[in-house]
């Protein structure tokens, strides 16, 4: 019997220490850096091994709030504040500009297009050259939220970067303009809602966010200008 008890104490205890040995700790995240869980260096991403205590890591997801379009409380301020100046008078010609930009755009929608999907340009109506079309902020994908450390995405940025090497090589040997609003095209689709987005450029090399960004910036102006303005005029009779 004592051996029995013996023999199953035993196995009990190599199995704890094979689970204690499989359980790697988790990356530690501290902002946009992801730390090894043991000495907290900074660790390349999807590293398995940190390089700097030499043992194993779990890699787990970290979400953040987006950055690049309105969350509830913007949302809430700009269409109120426009609604109000478009129920109290004529707008001018600056503001009623926006009309389908502030009829459109909602929470997570892409702030270029206002979620329309598409915009003007010279004379006529394209293709939103930010969202493609698709109306969803390209950071968050509508949801609100970047992603940070999904192996998936990571993945999907590797490849289009090496297809997007290949493309290049391509072209040069058959003197041939590469089509790189078509590589760009590619990467929204692969990236969307990833913190990987964040890196996306048109043809030009400007960021796509960033253009995105600065256009919610002069909407978000021009409604304030307006106000201004209104409150000026009435203080003044």
């Amino acid at each position: 019997m004592k051996w029995l008890l013996f023999t199953s104490a035993s196995v009990i205890v190599l199995i704890a220490l094979g689970l204690l040995a499989v359980d790697e700790r988790d990356v530690i995240w501290e902002g946009r850096k992801a730390l090894c869980g043991y000495c907290r260096a900074e660790l390349p991403h999807h590293a398995v091994v940190c390089r700097e205590c030499d043992r194993s890591l779990d890699w787990r997801t970290s979400k953040e709030e987006c950055r690049w379009c309105l969350d509830r409380t913007d949302a809430d301020h700009l269409l109120g504040l426009y609604r109000e100046l478009a129920a109290d008078g004529p707008l001018p010609e600056s503001l009623a500009a926006f009309e389908p930009y502030f009829g459109a755009i909602q929470v997570g929608e892409c702030t270029f297009c206002g979620g329309v999907g598409e915009v003007v340009a010279e004379g006529k109506e394209v293709e939103c050259p930010v969202c493609r079309g698709d109306k969803r902020c390209i950071a968050c994908g509508g949801g609100r939220a970047v992603i940070l450390g999904d192996e998936g995405a990571h993945r999907r940025a590797l490849e289009r970067a090496d297809a997007r090497a290949r493309a290049q090589e391509r072209a040069v040997t058959a003197d041939l303009k590469l089509n790189a609003e078509m590589l760009v095209d590619n990467d929204v689709d692969a990236l969307r809602g990833y913190v990987e987005a964040e890196e996306l450029r048109d043809s030009t090399g400007s960021n796509l966010l960033e253009l995105s960004h600065e256009r919610l910036k002069v909407a978000f102006r021009a409604v304030h200008e307006e106000h201004d303005r209104r409150v000026k005029e009435r203080g003044g009779q």
